[in-house]
This record gives C-alpha cells, structure tokens and sequence, in this order.
C-alpha cells in the first residue's frame, strides 16, 4: 500500500469508486487512533467495535466514499482477531454504514461528504474514558508553584490597569507582547511590540499560521515525525503535507532543499524538537538557512520546547539568528515552562504579517484572556528559575524512566533527548497494536503514527518522561506482561 520517496514521503493509495472519483484508503493505524478506548464490557467485542465506527462514521471521522483498511490491517493494529473486524464490517453493511464491492474493498456508504475536524491526533488531551488508569499518552508537566504564588497580585493589576477597559486586546495586552518582544531580542533576533501577537496557546498560534499559509491544495513540508498539532492544524485546512525524516542530528538540509521546490510553508523545530528531544546544532541549523535561502515557502519555527533543555542553561537557540527574519515565523508559549493552564503563546513575525494574523484572530475569538495574560507579565521573570528547575527535575524523570525500561523492556531502544517532556522510544513490534492492547488494560499511550504526515513509524511510542505515583514502572511491567503473552 505504501512505498517511501526520495523525501520520506508515503504515498497513499488511492481506488476509484463507481463515480469515477479517487478515493484514499483510512490507514488501519489512523481508524485505531480515532477508535480510541472502543471496547465495552457489557457488549461483544465485534458489536463494541461495530458501534464505535458507526459513531466515526455518523460523525464525518470516516467520510462518505472512503475505502477503509482491510481486515487484516484493522485486526492487526487493534491486536484483535480478525474475525472480529469481519463480524464488525458484516454488521456495518447491514445497517448500510458501509458497502463491500467484491474485489474492490468495503467503503464508506452513509455519512457526510468531506472530513471531520481531525485525525485523532490530539486525543490524548481529553479526560479519558474510566477504564483508563496510567495515562502515557502526553507529555504535559505539572504547574510550577510560582503560578500559584502569582495569582493574588492578579486582582491587584485588573483593579488598577484594566478593568476600566473593555478587556478586548486581539494582538495581546501590551505590556505582555514587550515583554515577549525583549525575551527573543535578548536570543538575538531584535524584536519590537508591533511584531509580537499573543496567542490562546501555541496551538492557536499554529491554526493562526495554516488559515494564512496553508490552505486547500497548498503544500507544507514537515519534519517526519513532528508535533502532532500542527499535523491537525495543517491538514484540518486542507494542506498537502510533505515529510523529510528526522534523525538524532536533525533534518537532512539537503533533503530538505528538494522538499521545499514549490512549498507554501516549511515548519520546523529546530530549537528542541517534539517528539524526538533533537536539539539541531549550530552548523546544521546554518545549513538549514542556506538550504531555505533561495525558497519561496515561508518558515515556521516552533519553539515551544525550547526551555526544556536537559543539558545547558537558558533556551535553547533555534534559526532566530540564521533565517532572512521577513521569511520567518517563530512560535512560543509559556504552557510548557509554567503549566499548560496558562494559555499564553505568541508568534514573532514580520509586521505586515502579524498585522494579518491579528485581523483573522480577531475572527476567531475577538481577544485573549486577560487574566491568562497577567499571569504571564507575572510569571516571566522568574523564567531562569523556572528553567533551572525543570531542567534537573526532567533529567532525574528521564534517569528514572529509562531504567525502569531497562529493567522491563530491555529490547527497547530509545534516540537520546537534549531536552523536553518525552522521548522517542522504538519498541521492535507493532506499537499501534501493542497500544490497544494496553488501552484494554487501562494504560494509554501514544503510537508513532500519530506524529507523522504519512501514519509512518509504525514501531515507536513517544513516552513521558515524567508520571505521578510510581505509575511508568506499573505501566511498563504491563506492557511487558502484554508482550510476553
């Protein structure tokens, strides 16, 4: 079904339906994803799963005209019988969910035309269904107590400052966006207020970058895998994505000079990247520049991770000092440094184009929080202590994890992280089963697929570093138990 390029780009097939039409086939690991904790006690596994792909279905998750995987593949990726996705499938066409075309595969019959809002990627930020209880499934870090300790002075600044205002600021409180514009100057890019937006989140601030860079049909190169948001944001607006393999020492610059030819956007983290924990170096990043230097696509810089360092103090620098700053996009947050509560993060670009991105925030929710973005003025400068702190807690964390798996799992090999909240674990099987399989065991994990344009990486796990109560030791004694069966 699939076969690599000279860019790491796997082609997806497509059939032609009875209309003429070109159809993608879903990728087994992509139905599992969006299946997500789908078995039920009360009811026969073929009828739990029959049930939950109706509820995919009914929802647009598997659109009209699809041709989903074979048996098989489903089978395999959830770690179930076949007969079982047989029995699902039969069901399906009995209720007109699905049609079997004999010698074609079974499609997609009853639905909506078009997609849902997603691949399944982000799933792991819900609650979670109740049979969950070791949830490994993000890397998210708990608060920082100076958040707390800057919560009272809130109501003091509200009272004096602001409240006597309409509270609506669409590119950012002011004293905020200067405060964010000194941070990067100091990195060595010289920023001023009118080329900071603040944002609801990086996450935004990447949906903010793909409604003006990557529409419909547009091409955006990624590296493979990268941050799973950005794969939604990207590809929830219709953008083709091209990707170029990561390795331990980064994207390959000359690789990336190929994929580039004719792309709309290249986004990259070269600071600290999400999920494998590289840190580009200096040299590579430079190559990188020279690489990008004669490309029209803009470039997107995320450097949300990038005050997780493990090994060195202060952020990690990204291409703020290498690329043409009027092609260049860079995104930060405070979510990861302080706590994923304060829905702070920002982009620094070129005037024209921040003036841009604040006139279509502002259709999208009018303004930030005002509260969220005190909290930032107050949080900041305690920054370095944050980071310091961080640092030798998540290098102790990592210290922890990696000898719990050398113990439990100890075919299990890992690339070497700079820094960050996870680390990019190869297991040597099926991790998009195996996660299923621990799902049904009341342990979440993410699977590589779920980073990466092309459902690629079908081996690996992106594991936390960090899990409260001693529970990555439980969660991995599972896992092995699972394996060993």
């Amino acid at each position: 079904m699939r076969g690599p390029t000279m860019y790491g780009v796997v082609q997806l097939r497509r059939i032609g339906s009875e209309v003429g039409a070109n159809v993608e086939q879903a990728s087994a690991s992509r139905v599992a994803r969006l299946l997500g904790a789908w078995q039920a006690d009360e009811a026969s596994s073929a009828t739990a799963l029959r049930t939950a792909l109706a509820d995919l279905i009914e929802g647009a998750h598997l659109p009209s005209g699809q041709m989903m995987p074979t048996q098989r593949a489903l089978a395999e990726a959830l770690g179930i019988a076949r007969g079982t996705v047989s029995r699902a499938y039969a069901g399906l066409v009995a209720s007109g969910h699905l049609s079997a075309r004999q010698g074609a595969g079974t499609f997609v019959r009853f639905g909506r035309r078009g997609t849902g809002d997603g691949h399944g990627r982000l799933a792991s930020f819900d609650e979670g269904p109740a049979t969950v209880a070791i949830d490994l499934s993000s890397g998210a870090l708990p608060g920082g107590e100076v958040v707390a300790r800057s919560m009272p002075e809130i109501g003091r600044l509200l009272h004096e400052h602001h409240l006597a205002g309409d509270g609506y600021h669409p590119a950012g409180l002011p004293e905020l966006r200067a405060a964010i514009a000194a941070t990067i100057s100091q990195s060595g890019l010289p920023t001023h207020s009118d080329e900071v937006l603040i944002t609801a989140g990086s996450q935004q601030a990447v949906k903010l970058i793909a409604a003006a860079f990557a529409g419909p049909g547009s091409l955006v190169v990624v590296e493979d895998p990268t941050y799973r948001g950005a794969l939604e944001a990207f590809s929830g607006g219709g953008a083709r994505l091209r990707g170029v393999p990561m390795s331990p020492t980064g994207i390959d610059p000359d690789q990336l000079a190929g994929a580039a030819r004719n792309a709309d956007l290249v986004y990259l983290q070269a600071a600290l990247h999400n999920p494998t924990g590289v840190h580009t170096s200096g040299r590579r990043r430079s190559e990188i520049a020279a690489a990008m230097h004669d490309q029209r696509a803009m470039v997107v810089d995320d450097q949300s991770s990038a005050d997780l360092s493990w090994t060195r103090s202060g952020r990690l620098p990204g291409l703020e000092r290498d690329v043409d700053s009027e092609r260049l996009l860079l995104v930060g947050t405070l979510s990861k440094l302080f706590w994923g509560g304060i829905r702070v993060g920002w982009i620094r670009g070129p005037k024209a184009t921040i003036a841009r991105l604040t006139d279509m925030r502002r259709g999208l929710d009018l303004s930030g929080s005002v509260l969220d973005q005190l909290a930032a003025v107050l949080v900041l400068p305690h920054a370095e202590a944050q980071q310091r702190a961080r640092r030798e807690w998540l290098a102790s964390q990592f210290s922890a994890a990696t000898t719990v798996i050398g113990s439990a799992l100890p075919s299990w090999r890992w690339w070497l992280p700079a820094g960050g909240s996870g680390f990019w674990v190869d297991t040597g099987t099926d991790a998009v089963a195996l996660a299923q399989r621990a799902l049904a065991r009341g342990v979440r994990m993410t699977a590589g697929p779920a980073f990466s344009p092309h459902e690629a990486h079908g081996t690996f796990l992106r594991l936390p570093v960090w899990h409260p109560d001693g529970q990555f030791a439980e969660a991995m004694e599972i896992v092995a138990d699972l394996i060993r069966r």
